[in-house]
């Protein structure tokens, strides 16, 4: 491609049935992003100062030495089989798992209830739109795929679509490497269905939003995706209920580009990207509601300003299922330390919900002996808090669970030993549940990082378009496993499942060669009129080249522009044979 001729997309994104009112603003962002309001370029030019936000469950905590005047109002308690208060679980009018209809059946029925048909016109006419606008006036050179662009039709973007996921179940080097012609790796499939120009043209022109260049307002600027994860986030709820218990965590999309709002947290597998807090149902895995970290856009947005923000996240996504559902309640919500705090119990409580997390012992609100626990290992040291339970437990390390849920009781678990032997361990009640039904979200994980498409890019937007692609497609199998189990049928494999997606979303399309005939060369090369001869980039002479001999190949840079095939010859008795012999070859 002539990535000087025509740049990446300056990458916007709306919807015309999404169109939110956006407040002005005369705040900045710290940094700009990776991409100017005015010029498309996916190099980075100049240095750019940024400021990275740091996140570090512990750093982000109170340090150990800290005292707080309310950790006397802790009463340490024994080992009770007490149970708190508890409020019963309501789901509102619905029942709790899958809201669908009995139609729905087929893998792309499921995966069409959240990347509609709606969407995808949008997707098409912003992407065509703005194809037109760029390749307007360009001046393009004769071997410039853009030559041939064309608007992308419905049908030939869910092929597309068909194709990325496809992608994602296999793997390669590059994306080139899917059209390669090497008996290594060659795989019909995608040359059946895209030629590779065709497909870069749809992959580097796909767009979602356009607005003016003259908005440099940060919050025009990121709706270029939010409104895409906006949308599909306001469908995930309407096809299913999550269960009683539920958990909050985090995702990081990789990304290591120029933008204001990247997180970095050594301790993590991902140390660099893009967060996104997650909601998810802790039985099945199914994300109920996603927010997508911006840096202060987000957390001016988030409810409740006068807590931490740690606190008013998991709030933020509560009330999100509460406007969702309304009249449920009795919700028992599971986070990892980052967020687990007295405060945040308290404050669920008041929603009704029912919470346990693990909290750092070296947080200002834990008790001191707790903090610099002397007890022995394998011993359980109990405080209580108003309804608020905090039990320690150490075994190899003290590990500290609050909750407003259960009881400090003890439950004997299995455990394999390294030389093979099952033991049984006690355990407190609250840390066995918290492993149980906090593992939710990391199912979701699993799905996504299992079979991906995610690849380096230096747009951000394109990570956060495919990522949310994923979590349709994670979303879409749960439902279609859940079904089937309800309707006592046997379920694909996720990658099954995958390649009939596949299938069914690339349907009856197949990609028209544009081959001209041999009868309408022979017309163009023997009609007697002036040829023109230019020189472009050097192949192989149409006359003289014969690559099935040793040695054979002969290249050459000319080429005769009158012609529709743009043949290579060498000038002099070649250009003459071409054009005037009907066997030139012989």
């Amino acid at each position: 491609m002539d990535s000087d001729q025509i740049s990446s997309s300056e990458d916007e994104f709306d919807f015309s049935f999404l169109n939110e009112e956006v407040a002005s603003t005369h705040e900045t962002f710290d940094n700009e992003t990776n991409e100017s309001s005015d010029q498309d370029s996916d190099d980075a030019t100049g240095a750019r100062s940024r400021k990275i936000r740091i996140v570090d469950n512990e750093s982000e905590t109170d340090s150990e030495t800290a005292e707080d005047a309310n950790s006397s109002q802790w009463v340490p308690c024994g080992e009770s089989e007490e149970l708190p208060p508890r409020v019963q679980f309501v789901c509102g009018k619905k029942s709790t798992g899958p809201q669908i209809t009995s139609n729905i059946k087929e893998p792309a029925d499921f995966f069409k209830l959240f990347f509609t048909d709606r969407l995808v016109k949008e997707i098409v006419s912003e992407t065509n739109n703005y194809a037109t606008k760029k390749l307007e006036g360009k001046t393009l050179s004769s071997n410039s795929i853009w030559r041939s662009w064309r608007d992308v039709t419905d049908e030939e973007f869910w092929a597309f679509i068909a194709v990325i996921i496809n992608m994602g179940t296999m793997p390669l080097a590059s994306l080139q490497e899917y059209w390669s012609r090497n008996n290594v790796s060659y795989i019909p499939f995608y040359s059946e269905t895209f030629t590779r120009d065709r497909f870069s043209q749809i992959f580097w022109m796909l767009h979602l939003k356009t607005t003016s260049t003259d908005k440099t307002n940060p919050r025009t600027r990121l709706q270029r995706v939010s409104c895409f994860l906006d949308y599909i986030n306001s469908k995930f709820l309407d096809y299913f209920v999550p269960g009683e218990q539920i958990c909050v965590n985090e995702s990081t999309i990789k990304f290591k580009g120029r933008v204001s709002f990247i997180t970095h947290n050594s301790k993590k597998p991902t140390k660099w990207g893009i967060r996104i807090y997650t909601l998810a149902d802790s039985n099945t895995g199914y994300v109920c509601g996603i927010l997508p970290y911006y840096g202060s856009l987000t957390t001016e947005r988030l409810v409740r300003p006068d807590l931490p923000v740690s606190t008013r996240i998991p709030i933020h996504l509560y009330k999100m299922l509460l406007d969702k559902i309304p009249g449920s309640q009795g919700h028992h919500m599971f986070t990892d330390r980052y967020y687990t705090s007295y405060i945040l119990a308290q404050e669920l409580a008041k929603l009704k919900c029912h919470f346990t997390g693990e909290i750092l012992t070296h947080r200002k609100e834990v008790p001191t002996e707790i903090k610099k626990p002397k007890f022995l290992k394998k011993s359980v040291v109990v405080y209580r808090r108003d309804n608020a339970l905090l039990v320690a437990w150490k075994n190899q390390r003290a590990v500290a669970c609050l909750t407003t849920r259960d009881n400090a009781g003890m439950t004997t678990v299995k455990r394999n030993l390294r030389s093979g032997v099952e033991v049984n361990v006690k355990k407190p009640s609250i840390t066995v549940n918290y492993l149980k039904y906090m593992g939710g979200i990391h199912r979701a994980d699993q799905y996504a990082s299992t079979y991906c498409f995610l690849r380096k890019s230096l747009k951000w937007w394109r990570k956060l378009f495919f990522w949310g692609l994923e979590i349709c497609l994670i979303n879409s199998y749960i439902l279609y496993k859940l079904e089937k189990k309800k309707r006592n049928e046997r379920p694909l494999t996720h990658l099954r499942y995958l390649k009939t997606l596949v299938q069914q979303l690339r349907g009856t399309y197949r990609q028209a060669r544009d081959r001209t005939s041999t009868s309408s060369v022979d017309e163009h090369r023997l009609n007697g009129k002036l040829h023109v001869l230019l020189k472009g980039v050097k192949r192989g002479c149409k006359v003289c080249s014969d690559r099935s001999k040793p040695g054979g190949r002969r290249e050459t840079s000319n080429y005769c522009d009158t012609c529709p095939d743009k043949p290579r010859m060498h000038l002099g008795d070649c250009f003459v044979k071409y054009h005037t012999e009907t066997d030139y070859k012989a």
